[in-house]
């Protein structure tokens, strides 16, 4: 079995499960249902590595026929071609099916290595892309199999030619043949090119190739289809004469820079999350979080949360950026430690995101469902219930913001209710 038919043999990547697409900031939903947006750091990386894959796409397909030491779709017109032959024209056509048999392929098999090209290109096509640890294991596994190919028989610069070793006048006039030897890479030595020249009366013969693109089994040799897998990469080290780097080269660098990729910002967004959330599970996930919880205390202590005059105790939620909902969902806050971005990766959900592991800010938009929650832990729960004017706050109704029986706080506040000079009558009803 030759190298190209192994390596069309099976598909190299699993199928592409549907990617997650994004403009400027990335809409991501959870597994629970939470919906973030997120800004991945990875558009430097999409640039260069998308600048050479462009390279060596367009290399591979510009260099054709007699640059790479082949004759390509002319063959056919020849005589002696074996039926169901193929040739082709194109370094990428070579790349992308097969270059020294016309063995029969499924048509799975066929396509196999082509879409996954096409796969890593659409994941460099678009910043606009989101990339998850599965894109990135996809992408490991690609490489690895590639990387398989090099030094052994699989590798294109360890194919075997059969080819003159010698020429000499033929008796009765002509030439022949006195001897053959093998080499491996290229079939296009000068010898070989005599003899065409010679023994077979061509005409218009194609020049032999570069020396470098052929010789024993395992040698320094570098033929084009060898360039275009290997070319600057751990199989092949420096650029190749016709590829700067090959397809292996450009996926390690791929690889090598997105370790160092992150996000720059998350909004975990609950105001638009919908239902189905186990918010109770949320709010105590914020609470537990220094970052919000001491910011939440913060507002709950400042004045201008609150309204004015006999309303001087009652949280006021919108309406300016001092009000508590829209001080809270405009509050970028930064991430200094690894704690805080396993936080935000648990409470998005964004454990499959590349970059997860070192977010940079964050953002919290909360409902005053939500926040109610929070503020129940974090400030009645720990016997803080007055506002700054020496009241019980009071909450909206949502997420439960007035019940207060059964409470481990309630003692306190229905103390601090009555010493507020609140008629019994209308504080019943505005708990009931």
């Amino acid at each position: 079995m030759s190298w190209t038919t192994q390596l069309w043999n099976k598909p190299i990547l699993k199928a592409k499960k549907k990617t997650v697409k994004k403009k400027n900031l990335v809409r991501f939903k959870g597994a629970d249902g939470v919906i973030s947006f997120i800004d991945q750091d990875v558009g430097e990386i999409h640039t260069r590595v998308k600048k050479d894959f462009e390279k060596w796409e367009e290399t591979c397909d510009g260099l054709a026929n007699e640059e790479i030491g082949v004759v390509g779709k002319d063959a056919m017109q020849s005589k002696g071609v074996p039926k169901g032959k193929l040739y082709f024209d194109k370094l990428s056509e070579h790349l992308e099916n097969h270059v020294t048999s016309g063995a029969s392929r499924t048509k799975q098999a066929k396509y196999a290595f082509k879409d996954k090209l096409e796969d890593f290109k659409r994941l460099l096509s678009s910043p606009d892309e989101l990339i998850t640890d599965e894109d990135l294991e996809d992408v490991k596994e690609f490489t690895e199999e590639i990387a398989k190919f090099a030094g052994g028989e699989l590798d294109p610069k360890n194919i075997p030619f059969k080819v003159p070793a010698s020429i000499s006048p033929a008796k009765g006039g002509g030439h022949e043949v006195d001897d053959w030897t093998t080499v491996h890479g290229h079939y296009r030595t000068p010898l070989y090119v005599e003899m065409r020249e010679k023994v077979k009366n061509s005409t218009n013969e194609l020049p032999a190739v570069d020396s470098e693109w052929y010789g024993s089994k395992g040698g320094n040799q570098k033929p084009p289809m060898h360039q275009a897998m290997f070319a600057n990469s751990t199989k092949s080290k420096g650029e190749g004469t016709l590829i700067t780097t090959g397809l292996l080269g450009i996926l390690e660098g791929f690889i090598e820079e997105i370790k160092g990729g992150g996000i720059d910002k998350v909004i975990v967004d609950f105001a638009t999350s919908g239902t189905g959330i186990d918010m109770d599970k949320k709010a105590q996930q914020l609470a537990s979080f220094p970052q919000f919880r001491n910011h939440v205390r913060k507002l709950m202590n400042s004045q201008s949360t609150y309204g004015g005059g006999n309303k001087a105790n009652y949280i006021v939620y919108t309406g300016g950026p001092s009000r508590l909902i829209d001080n809270i969902n405009s509050k970028p806050f930064d991430v200094t430690t690894t704690s805080a971005s396993k936080f935000i990766t648990d409470i998005g959900g964004l454990e499959n995101i590349v970059g997860h592991e070192n977010i940079k800010t964050f953002q919290i938009r909360v409902t005053a469902s939500l926040i109610n929650r929070v503020i129940n832990k974090v400030m009645r729960e720990k016997n803080k219930l007055e506002a700054p004017n020496g009241k019980p706050f009071i909450l909206s109704t949502a997420g439960g913001g007035r019940k207060y029986e059964g409470k481990t706080w309630s003692v306190k506040f229905k103390e601090l209710m009555a010493q507020s000079k609140i008629k019994k009558s209308w504080v019943a009803s505005l708990w009931r």
